[in-house]
C-alpha cells in the first residue's frame, strides 16, 4: 500500500499489525515513519517512542524520532535523540551527522564541530558537504584559515562542484600564505 502511494491504507494495515502483536517495535516504527509522511507529528512521536520503549536502541527509530524533533525546531529533544543514536551505534555517521546539525540549530557550534567532524571521518565521501557546513561556521567565526581547509578538503571529494571558481578564491585568499 506504501509503494502504491496509499498511505491512509498503509497506515491502517500497519495499525492492524500493531494492534496484533503491541510488541512488534519494527512495525511500531514502520508506523512512524508513515505518520511522518502523511505529517501526523504527533502520532509519528507516540509510534517512534512505542519501538523505541520496546528497542532502546533501534537506530531507525532513534534517526527519525530525532529528524521528527529537528524538523520542528525542537532542538533539545533533537539533540537528546541523537545523542541516544550516537551512544547507540558509534559507528552511525547520519547520527552524528544529525547531531551536529542539531546542535548547530540551537546555537551550539563548539559541540557542533566535533559531531560533524565525526560524522565526516565515518563516511568521508557520503558526508564531503558536511566541510561546506563546517566552513561556513567557521567563515561566520571569523576564522577564515579554518574554513579555507575545510573548503579545500571539500574540494578533494568534490573536485566538479559548481561553485569550484568561487571556493578556489577563497581558499585563496584566506588559506595558509
Amino acid at each position: 500500500a506504501a509503494a502504491s502511494k496509499n498511505m491512509a491504507e498503509a497506515i491502517k494495515l500497519m495499525q492492524e499489525v500493531v494492534a496484533a502483536d503491541p510488541n512488534d517495535f519494527i512495525a511500531w516504527s514502520g508506523l512512524g515513519t508513515l505518520y511522518r509522511s502523511e505529517s501526523k507529528t504527533s502520532d509519528a512521536e507516540k509510534a517512534y517512542n512505542r519501538a523505541l520503549e520496546l528497542k532502546p536502541d533501534l537506530m531507525t527509530a532513534l534517526l527519525n524520532l530525532g529528524k521528527l524533533h529537528l524538523s520542528a525546531k525542537a532542538y533539545d529533544k533533537a539533540i537528546a535523540v541523537f545523542e541516544k543514536a550516537a551512544a547507540a551505534d558509534p559507528t552511525s555517521a547520519d547520527a552524528f551527522h544529525f547531531l551536529g546539525e542539531s546542535y548547530l540549530q540551537a546555537k551550539l557550534g563548539s559541540k557542533a564541530v566535533p559531531a560533524l567532524n565525526e560524522a565526516i571521518r565515518l563516511a568521508p565521501a557520503e558526508k564531503a558537504e558536511l566541510h561546506l557546513r563546517l566552513a561556513a561556521l567557521y567563515d561566520a567565526a571569523g576564522l577564515k584559515d579554518r574554513a579555507a581547509a575545510e573548503y579545500k578538503a571539500f574540494l578533494i571529494k568534490r573536485p566538479d562542484h559548481p561553485d569550484k571558481k568561487k571556493l578556489e578564491a577563497y581558499i585563496k585568499d584566506n588559506g595558509p600564505k
